[in-house]
């Protein structure tokens, strides 16, 4: 017997029988930890954490648990005179720090949310600012209306990339636009944390007696650097509590 060839053979069926249990191991934990932590136990073993402050769930809880890469980005190049030809004198506008800020008089006859939010459909369509984004929010204060979309990057939100609209009684209007571009998606790819994990992270810094009204994937660039030209941003969940919005990390580190 060629005891060489006899060892070769048996080390290509260790590794084969190791590749192959290790797949398994894998798959089978895999399915297990995501099943289990939206299982109806593990459900209601977050409500009963919640429960301790008096919060609730509001809203659907994501079963998703996709793997998304790091993306890089860029915030939007500002041309004067690009945009004295898109607004032309429709307006008054500058430039501030990367942003775009308006003002101008709206059509509404009322301050009405929905009279609003058509008009500023309007808006963006007209300039051409309507691509890639998403009606974040709509708030009505006493003397104002407040209107705010947010930046898309395929079906994930992407902040701090957001345009707001502000209406007054005297049909004024103020709008600001801080755009971030996306470059390009990093190669390597990652599973992000399940929004049960999300939620449990988040609690600490949930009060008393709130409500979780939304919880959401995206992408979050968080930066107070205006100069920068290019950065990296991972994946987070996005939970709005009350009328605040805490963001978790959504790469388990």
């Amino acid at each position: 017997m060629d005891w060489s060839k006899s060892k070769t053979i048996l080390i290509i069926a260790f590794i084969l029988t190791n590749i192959v249990l290790g797949y398994n191991l894998y798959i089978n934990v895999f399915r297990h930890d995501t099943e289990d932590i939206f299982s109806d136990s593990s459900i209601n073993n977050l409500n009963k954490l919640l429960s301790t402050k008096n919060i609730s769930i509001n809203t659907q809880i994501p079963k998703d648990t996709p793997s998304l890469s790091t993306l890089s980005i860029k915030y939007e190049d500002l041309n004067k005179s690009d945009l004295d030809s898109v607004f032309k004198q429709d307006g008054v506008y500058k430039i501030e720090d990367k942003r775009i800020i308006y003002n101008g008089k709206s059509d509404i006859d009322e301050l009405d949310i929905s009279e609003c939010t058509s008009f500023t459909k309007k808006f963006l369509n007209k300039y051409n600012f309507d691509d890639d984004t998403y009606l974040k929010s709509t708030i009505k204060k006493q003397d104002r209306i407040e209107i705010i979309y947010t930046g898309k990057y395929k079906n994930y939100f992407l902040e701090e990339s957001y345009m707001k609209f502000v209406f007054y009684e005297n049909k004024d209007f103020s709008f600001e636009r801080l755009w971030i571009v996306p470059i390009e998606e990093k190669k390597q790819k990652k599973r992000v944390i399940p929004s049960v994990e999300a939620i449990m992270s988040a609690y600490s810094q949930m009060p008393k007696d709130s409500v979780i009204n939304e919880i959401k994937l995206g992408y979050y660039f968080e930066s107070n650097n205006m100069d920068i030209e290019q950065g990296d941003i991972g994946p987070v969940w996005r939970l709005k509590v009350n009328n605040e919005y805490i963001y978790i990390k959504a790469f388990d580190l």
